[in-house]
């Protein structure tokens, strides 16, 4: 299980074997940042023996969660830093920039109902200036297109009426960003005779999480916590299709709230891919896969390394006759969510990213398959390359049959 014991007792458990600080992404691109164990076990002890401890530094953690798969320890490295995160941000304040991005779910219901507006705004030269000059998010990072008729706009069935029942988280990018990809899972559970709910939902909280707004972070935990909950009470699996979205149900919502609740929630949540794999592993998956004769390399987010599921994804795809699908075995891609549109952390971003493009299977595939969507703005911002959701890979395959 994901679930993680308290913050004292897993920052008590550290070995300082810096396995963790090894590992981590920003330590390997900058020696400003003092590393998971400093930011994470060491001032958390400091915190609880000597008071509120700031370390600014704290900034450039991503939440990628590489410590907590990487301490041999099993400690739960992100949770700490996400606390001193928010210790930060009490501190010091937030800055504006940082709060509308943690807000993802406001953004997406505000510049998808502009849309067309929106993204040509965003394309041209002197709003990214102005938007750099005011927001401090870099004039040359590139944003995902918002879309007007987005997935919630079009898709209101709440209740499942077929034997096997599945509730959909779709999560902000996939409801604002890529409705293709929500249109796509509610296709494929289809093909294998599943209709799909979708309850009343909030912004995972990653973003928020990530910029030290814990307290908001929380409310919007515990409120998809009561929807879904109500769903698992009623026989529904409970199934996203982002990886971050995912993580946070299963690991940070049991870990931040320390409630009986949460836990049974993470209990039945899936991977998208993770859940049709049990489905073939069970006899049930429907199988009229055509063939694809595609070549994909394929990125595994760190969220999706993070969930200890293994590589469901490409469990999947490998399953379509003439599909060709390699692992990448990159690491994080450098995007992180909203760190990378902060102008102070660009630099970093794009050094990440650049040991990522540089991926042998990548330069000799068609497209770059992935389940998460800042990983596909990154490979946007760095290469030519067409990035797909696994799930409409699969979609695709169903529908030549």
């Amino acid at each position: 299980m994901l679930y993680q014991p308290s913050l004292e007792a897993s920052y008590d458990q550290c070995l300082k074997c810096h396995a963790c600080t090894v590992n981590c992404p920003i330590s390997s691109v900058s020696t400003e940042f003092g590393g998971p164990k400093q930011l994470g076990p060491e001032l958390q002890r400091m915190t609880q023996n000597q008071g509120i401890l700031d370390d600014a530094s704290i900034e450039l953690c991503t939440l990628c969660g590489t410590c907590d798969r990487t301490c041999p320890e099993n400690i739960h490295v992100s949770s700490l830093t996400a606390y001193l995160k928010e210790t930060h941000a009490e501190e010091v304040g937030t800055k504006f920039r940082d709060i509308v991005l943690s807000k993802a779910e406001w953004v997406g219901k505000l510049a998808s109902t502009f849309a067309p507006v929106t993204n040509a705004t965003m394309k041209l030269k002197p709003a990214r200036k102005v938007m750099e000059w005011i927001m401090e998010i870099p004039a040359e990072r590139n944003f995902p297109e918002y879309r007007f008729n987005n997935f919630k706009r079009k898709y209101k069935i709440k209740e499942s009426t077929t034997e096997r029942k599945v509730a959909y988280f779709a999560g902000c990018y996939a409801t604002y960003n890529a409705p293709d990809v929500a249109d796509s899972f509610v296709k494929v559970m289809e093909y294998n005779g599943i209709e799909v709910a979708v309850p009343k939902q909030n912004c995972c909280g990653v973003p928020m999480f990530a910029n030290g707004q814990m307290k908001a972070g929380k409310k919007n935990a515990q409120s998809n916590i009561d929807s879904f909950l109500s769903y698992v009470d009623q026989g529904y699996d409970v199934v996203m299709t982002c990886s971050s979205c995912t993580l946070a149900m299963k690991k940070e919502y049991p870990g931040y709230m320390q409630t009986e609740e949460a836990q049974r929630l993470a209990e039945n949540v899936y991977d998208a891919d993770e859940y049709l794999r049990i489905l073939y592993e069970k006899g049930e998956l429907n199988d009229s896969l055509s063939a694809l004769n595609d070549k994909a390399a394929y990125y595994a987010p760190c969220h999706m390394k993070g969930q200890g599921i293994g590589n469901p994804a490409m469990d999947m795809l490998e399953l379509i006759p003439g599909y060709q699908i390699e692992d990448m075995a990159a690491g994080c891609c450098g995007q992180c969510g909203t760190f990378g549109f902060k102008k102070e952390k660009y630099s970093y971003s794009m050094a990440l990213g650049d040991t990522m493009v540089d991926s042998k299977s990548m330069a000799e595939s068609d497209y770059v398959v992935t389940e998460c969507g800042m990983c596909k703005n990154q490979f946007d911002q760095l290469t030519d390359k067409e990035v797909r959701h696994p799930i409409q890979v699969l979609r695709q395959s169903y529908e030549l049959n």
